[in-house]
């Protein structure tokens, strides 16, 4: 165990590596630290309005429902496709690890690099908002936390489904902007049962049941934070586990 455990992180830290390292991965983190840069701009136009409530309304469309949803699709998509496309794969199955242990180390390695890149921008521009208010980083904590949790989470259970559309489409990046900019945000607006069809409408119920006062918080049509939390979470498993189990029926050619 101790062995497969040292071989799995050595693909991690190569995951990591490569993923944050490639003009691919320079572009992403550029496109994360939007928040920062657009909170910024309103602290130095000294917009009136700036603080916690306006902090929320830019966060969920700009940050959960564009930024997030990119950075995610863009690095977990080139996870397995662009391996193979680059002829870098083949190599790897070539070494002692199994199919399954790699495919979970390379998820894994993806979960580093999309809370590195994201994380970090949600707190700078947290901080950025405080300040420009004039009161402590403690004041509205429930907000940072809520975004953080809803972050974190969107990085796990998106991360989970793009990298299986990498494993099973030849083309993911299509089918992945289909589903991360129409499916969820025409279904989260549907009446009924059919927003928690979409991990949005999860992200939403986490800010919700997290954020004392916020545009979410108090809505009856939305589960408790506990309830989407584990929703996500045991979504994000059963999806990897499918990854590993259609990774492991692949098969793979290296190019002359």
């Amino acid at each position: 165990m101790a062995a497969t455990v040292r071989k799995g992180w050595v693909v991690t830290r190569l995951t990591v590596r490569y993923l944050m390292s490639t003009r691919r991965g320079m572009v992403t983190l550029v496109l994360s630290w939007m928040p920062l840069l657009l909170t910024g701009a309103l602290a130095l136009a000294r917009v009136p309005s700036l603080g916690i409530l306006l902090f929320q309304e830019l966060m969920l469309p700009l940050f959960l429902q564009v930024v997030l949803v990119f950075v995610t699709l863009v690095s977990a998509s080139a996870l397995i496709r662009e391996e193979i496309e680059d002829n870098t794969l083949p190599f790897l199955l070539t070494r002692p690890v199994s199919k399954p242990s790699l495919a979970v180390s390379k998820f894994a390695g993806y979960l580093i690099a999309g809370v590195a890149f994201l994380l970090p921008p949600v707190v700078v521009a947290y901080g950025i908002t405080e300040a420009y208010v004039g009161t402590g980083l403690g004041a509205d904590v429930d907000v940072l936390e809520g975004f953080l949790a809803a972050t974190a989470l969107g990085v796990l259970a998106y991360g989970a489904l793009f990298y299986l559309l990498s494993v099973v489409l030849r083309k993911p990046l299509m089918v992945g902007l289909l589903i991360g900019f129409v499916w969820e945000s025409i279904v989260v607006s549907l009446p009924g049962s059919v927003p928690k069809l979409s991990i949005t409408y999860y992200l939403r119920s986490v800010l919700g049941g997290m954020i004392a006062v916020g545009p979410y918080t108090g809505n009856p049509d939305y589960v408790s934070a506990p309830v989407a939390v584990a929703v996500l979470v045991v979504f994000s498993i059963v999806v990897l586990v499918l990854s590993a189990v259609a990774f492991q029926g692949m098969e793979f050619l290296q190019k002359a």
